[in-house]
Order: structure tokens, then sequence, then C-alpha cells
């Protein structure tokens, strides 16, 4: 504590080479929180628009149509869909589950014919239509046994499509034929997924099965778990995956996949290792703002040679001298990050209520990767905390070399310095 006391009245000997290098370090310390924050805001975003509007917590599907899905072999749908969903709420582990079909169509009006992408899904419990990021801006539901569907904001801009006007729509079906049907736009569907805001058109899993040729049965069924964000999912893939094996028999793990939400994507995974990154990038950060305390550490010494020789004359150890100047660079490092990542707490607690609009800054760059236009900067506890503690000991370590200069200076030569 004495050490402590007496390294924080030696940095203010020089103020102004004090003030420089904790000035380094906030500013290391703000940008590493930002980066994080941002990073961590990106992939909660992901997160949530994955669960709700693709996999559910949980994905099933038939395991043809899995390794085959660039041609979207729609033959390979869920046969019995409705048995399966009721087996899946069976398990106390799951809130609800929920069928969904996603398939490719053509949009013709006035004499265009549009690519665009069909979402079936049950209107009443699909997250994608009901969740608390998705609005009917125009409009209503479609209702239920009609040949209605709801078409996305940036469909309905792009075409001038609005609720009321009728539209054909051409697919392939699951019997390897066609079928062209005409809908009557109910609604327009605001979705914060930038995924589903160009050129896609959602309708009523019914409507959807029949279109395609598979009657009351989908190519996949959300399962949505009672405690979804803190379950372990991989215990609970295996619970539900034998429940439904009770169920349907002993083929259905060789018939059908089913994964947690995370290992659907190659896009989340990637962005989770990129997480692991940035704190290395971090640390890379840090330790190249310590280059300024390293100066500051090897200037001190050169300057106070006399003093430390005093002190060595006077017994103090070396190890005592080498703890002093590392509790002046301590005290840097511990100023200099505190600050920095205050500031970067207080600039991502502004950005988290108003967000960031990534479709206008990077256009289309964020489609198809589930994430929303609008990205709310967020930062846990633990990460901000494992920021200030990386900013400390990075700091730290990297002063060690110039303040073990101090325990090399010889009293006697030490003292001939005038």
């Amino acid at each position: 504590m004495k050490i402590m006391k007496t390294a924080w009245k030696n940095l203010w000997r020089n103020r102004g080479r004090t003030i420089l290098s904790a000035t380094a370090i906030a500013v290391s310390s703000f940008i590493v929180m930002f980066v994080i924050g941002f990073e961590e805001g990106f992939i909660g975003d992901m997160t949530n628009n994955l669960t709700a509007n693709v996999t559910g917590d949980i994905r099933i599907m038939r395991r043809e149509y899995v390794e085959n899905d660039r041609v979207s072999p729609l033959q390979f749908y869920i046969e019995n869909t409705e048995e399966l969903i009721a087996a899946a709420e069976s398990n106390p582990l799951v809130e609800f589950a929920t069928a969904r079909t996603e398939f490719g169509v053509s949009l013709y009006r006035d004499g265009k014919q549009i690519p665009s992408r069909a979402v079936g899904v049950d209107m009443n419990r699909s997250k994608l239509v009901n969740g608390r990021n998705s609005l009917v801006e125009a409009g209503t539901l479609p209702a239920p046994g009609k040949n209605e569907i709801l078409i996305a904001t940036g469909f309905a801009r792009e075409t001038g499509i609005k609720p009321g006007d009728r539209v054909t729509l051409l697919t392939k079906t699951a019997s390897s034929g066609t079928n062209g049907r005409t809908f009557t736009v109910s609604g327009v569907l605001s979705v914060a997924d930038a995924s589903y805001r160009n050129r896609a058109i959602f309708l009523d899993i019914e409507r959807a099965g029949d279109f395609l040729r598979m009657g009351r049965d989908a190519l996949q069924i959300q399962v949505f778990l009672k405690n979804g964000p803190t379950i372990n999912m991989e215990d609970a893939a295996k619970d539900v995956s034998r429940t439904l094996t009770a169920a349907a028999g002993a083929d259905f793990e060789k018939d059908y996949d089913l994964r947690p939400w995370y290992a659907v994507s190659s896009t989340f995974s990637f962005f989770k290792l990129a997480s692991v990154m940035y704190f290395f990038i971090g640390a890379i950060f840090y330790f190249l703002a310590g280059t300024v305390i390293i100066n500051t550490t090897m200037m001190s010494v050169l300057e106070r040679r006399k003093e430390i020789g005093t002190l060595a004359a006077l017994g103090m150890e070396k190890i005592r001298i080498l703890a002093l100047f590392l509790a002046e660079s301590l005290w840097i490092a511990v100023i200099g990050t505190l600050s920095g990542g205050a500031a970067g707490l207080a600039g991502l607690a502004a950005l988290g209520t108003v967000g960031v609009d990534f479709q206008k800054m990077g256009g289309g760059s964020i489609d198809g990767l589930s994430a929303s236009e609008i990205i709310y900067p967020s930062i846990s506890a633990g990460s901000a905390a494992l920021v200030v503690v990386l900013g400390i000991v990075v700091t730290l370590i990297a002063c060690v070399m110039p303040a073990r200069m101090a325990t090399r200076v010889e009293p006697a030569e030490a003292l001939r310095v005038q």
C-alpha cells in the first residue's frame, strides 16, 4: 500500500507525460469497448432474428432436404407435420412448435415476372409475423382459408403493390410440377430482419402446403423452448429428439435433421469466432498504446538514476524498486482504461437507444445475414469487465521490461551522476 501511495505521488512529478500516457490508454479502451459493443449488438440481433424468423431454438427438417438444399428439393417435406408438432409440444422443455415452409416463387404483375421468396407460416403463432420486431403497416393478416398473402415493405415500394391488389404466383411443387395461383394482397408486413424486407411474400402455412401440393405438411418445424436463452441447447435438442423418436419410431433420427439454432447458420459461427478475434485485436491496440507508457517509464528511469541509486544504497531491495515503477505504470493503466471504458459505455448507451442504421451505411451488404437494418449496440457486464482487465494486464506486462531497467542501476554509478 505504501508503494502505491509513493507511486501516485511520483506520477505527478511530470504531469504532462502522465496525462499523455493515460490518454493513449483511454483512447484504446474507448475504441475496444465500442468495437466489442457493436459486435455483441450485431450478434444479439442476429440471434434474435435467426431464432424468431428462421430456425426456432431447434430446427427440424428432413435430412434429404438439408443435404440437397441448394436445389430446394420440395419433395423432401416433413410427413405428418401436425403429429410431430404435437409430439414436440408434449416435451416439458418445449414452449411451442410451429410449421414453416420457405420456397421460391415468381410474381407476375403488369406483364412482368419478378423472382421472389415466399414463406408459409402459422399466422397466429409465427414470430416472423407476430414477433416484437414485425408490424403489419397496412391492411390485415390473411384470413384463414382464403388465398391471401402479405407482402414485405420493400417489395411493396419496389412494385407499387398495396392491400387489395391481386397478384399471380408461379412455383415448383413437391410433385415436381408447377402451379400458378392468384392471391389477394391483404396487407404489407414490416420485418426488422433485412432478409425479409425485399422481394418477400408471406402466406398461411395451409395455403402454402396446398399451393405446393404438400397438403397440411411443411418443410420445417421450429421448436421454441421455455427457457431458450439459459438452457443447454445440446441437451435440450437430444431430449426433444428422444421424445420425437418415441412418438415417430426408431427411424426418426435417421430420417430427420434436428439441430440447435446456432448449428444451422455458418455465418453465425463465423461471427462468434470473430468475437474472439476482436478481443485479440483489442489486446494489440492496448499493447500499441502501452508503448507510450514504456517510453514514459524508460524516461523516468533515466531521469531518476541518482534517486534509484540512493534508494538502493539505503537498502531498498531490487524487487521493491521494480514494484515501485510497475505501480506507477499500473496507476496510468487503471486511470486510462477506466476513463476510456466509461466513455465507451456512455457512447454505447446513447447509440443503444437510437440505433445505427447499417442499411444506409452499407447498402444491401447485410441482406442474408439475418441482421436488422438498425442495430442497437450493447455490451454485457462480463465483456465490459474483460475489456478493462485486458487493458490493465496488457499494459502492465508491456511495462515490465523498462521497469526492470531500474533494478540494474548500480548505486555507486548512479551516485556519481551529476
